[in-house]
């Protein structure tokens, strides 16, 4: 027997007593201000957050800085058109500017948000893109992540892509440097309304 196999099949021979989760009642941080403390904990990775007046979410989109220069701008969001069709395949993001979507809900304790493949389709967009704006309901602010995976547990057996996005992509695996967006949107920009 190779040592490999060896080594795994004492690992496989092992037992060890099952341990209960612990309890996750409790008294959880909540915040007085989700807005703000959202808009704090996404500054802090990097990204910022605009507020659209109500009813004035498209305003507010066309307002953004890299939305104005961008040459290519991808909306898959049916009330803000933009002025490229979204790409039916992965590769085709790398040549998009501008891609807006539609979060499903935001976490104010870290500032990350919600999105499936219902918002993107192709998930690819949301990291090939140049710089992803978000809309984001104001009334879809959680206070923490137990509320969040609350809110997800609906969907416990369901297949499909989700994942929580908080800021543009950052590193700093060299020199211990950060770089933001060394491999992904460069900006995130979540607009809250």
């Amino acid at each position: 027997m190779s040592y490999r196999k060896e080594l795994l099949a004492r690992l496989r021979a092992q037992t060890l007593e099952p341990v209960p989760l612990p309890e996750l009642a409790g008294d959880w941080i909540t915040y007085p201000d989700r807005e703000a403390q959202f808009g704090a904990a996404l500054a802090r990775a990097a990204g910022s957050v605009a507020v659209a007046a109500a009813g004035d979410v498209r305003r507010a989109v066309e307002a953004l800085p890299v939305v104005q220069q961008a040459a290519r701008f991808c909306s898959l969001v049916a009330a803000v058109p933009g002025n490229l069709a979204p790409p039916g395949e992965p590769g085709g993001f790398r040549d998009v500017d501008v891609l807006l979507c539609q979060a499903e809900f935001g976490v104010a304790e870290n500032g990350a948000v919600w999105l499936d493949e219902r918002a993107a389709p192709v998930r690819a967009g949301l990291f090939l893109t140049q710089h992803l704006v978000l809309l984001l309901e104001r009334s879809a602010l959680v206070d923490h992540m137990h509320e969040a995976y609350a809110r997800l547990g609906a969907r416990v057996g369901q297949k499909g892509y989700g994942c929580f996005l908080c800021g543009p992509s950052k590193t700093a695996d060299i020199e211990q440097a950060l770089v933001v967006g060394a491999h992904g949107a460069r900006s995130l920009v979540v607009v809250l309304y």
